[in-house]
C-alpha cells in the first residue's frame, strides 16, 4: 500500500463519518489529570510540577482535533496534526464554530515522519489508537520523529491494541487489513510487550505500563490495550 492509498484510506473513513470522535478519552483524561494538568474549579486549572498554560501539546493522530479543544480547555497550547485532510477540514470548522481562533494553526494535515515543527519544541505528545493503526515500520519512523520534536524529559501517552483480542490467534503480534466499517482497509498492527519496547527503544523509558482487558460477556468477546505513559531520554 503506498503512502497516497493509506492516505485516501483515512479520507474514506472520516468522509462516511464513521470514524468521527468527538469526546476525549478517559485515558487520556486520566493521564493528564494525573501528570499534567487538571482542572480544580469552573474557571481553575492546577498545573503538575514543571507544566503551566505555556506548556506545549502535539495530539498525533489527531482526528478531527477532539483533544486538542480538550488541551485548549485545559488552558494548554495545544495542537494537533493528522494524514487526513477531511479530519482537519471538519475539525477547523469545529474549533471555528466553537469559538477557538487559529483553527488553521492549530490543526495541520502532515505526515507523522516529517513532522513540521522544530526540535524539542513540545513539552507532551499524546498518540491514542495512533500508532498501531500503521504498519510497524512506519510507526517506528513517526516515533523517530515524535522524539525529535519532544524535549528531553518530557512525557509520551500512547495507547497501543494487544493480541490478546478475540479476534486473534493467543499472542498475536502481527498486522491485519481492517474489515469493520469505520475504518475499512486500514492497517491494525497488534503488539505484545516485545513489541512495545522495540517501538520506544533507546528515546524513552517507559514510567508506567498498564494493561487493560475488556470483555463482553454477553458476546463472549474481549480486547486488550497498552496504556503508556514516557518520557523522552537525553540525546
Amino acid at each position: 500500500m503506498t503512502d497516497d492509498a493509506k492516505q485516501l484510506e483515512w479520507d474514506d473513513a472520516y468522509r462516511r463519518g464513521d470514524n468521527f470522535l468527538f469526546y476525549p478519552n478517559e485515558e487520556v483524561l486520566r493521564f493528564f489529570a494525573r501528570h499534567v494538568a487538571k482542572r480544580t474549579g469552573v474557571s481553575e486549572v492546577s498545573f503538575r510540577e514543571g507544566f503551566s498554560s505555556s506548556s506545549r501539546v502535539l495530539d498525533f493522530g489527531c482526528g478531527i482535533g477532539r483533544h486538542v479543544r480538550f488541551l485548549l480547555d485545559l488552558a494548554l497550547d495545544g495542537v494537533g496534526i493528522d494524514l487526513s485532510s477531511e479530519a482537519i477540514a471538519v475539525g477547523r470548522r469545529w474549533l471555528v464554530e466553537a469559538g477557538y481562533g487559529d483553527a488553521a494553526g492549530r490543526l495541520t494535515v502532515g505526515d507523522g515522519r516529517d513532522l513540521p515543527y522544530p526540535a524539542a519544541s513540545f513539552d507532551v505528545a499524546v498518540a491514542h489508537g495512533v500508532l498501531d493503526s500503521m504498519p510497524f515500520d512506519i510507526a517506528l519512523a513517526c516515533v523517530a520523529d515524535l522524539a525529535r520534536v519532544i524535549r528531553p524529559g518530557g512525557l509520551f501517552y500512547l495507547d497501543l491494541i494487544s493480541g490478546d483480542d478475540s479476534d486473534c490467534e493467543p499472542g498475536f503480534s502481527g498486522e491485519l487489513i481492517v474489515d469493520k466499517a469505520h475504518e475499512r482497509g486500514t492497517i491494525q498492527s497488534y503488539f505484545d510487550e516485545a513489541k512495545l519496547c522495540r517501538l520506544l527503544d533507546g528515546r524513552f523509558a517507559i514510567r508506567e505500563l498498564v494493561f487493560v482487558r475488556r470483555a463482553v460477556l454477553t458476546t463472549s468477546s474481549h480486547g486488550s490495550r497498552y496504556h503508556v505513559i514516557a518520557e523522552r531520554l537525553p540525546d
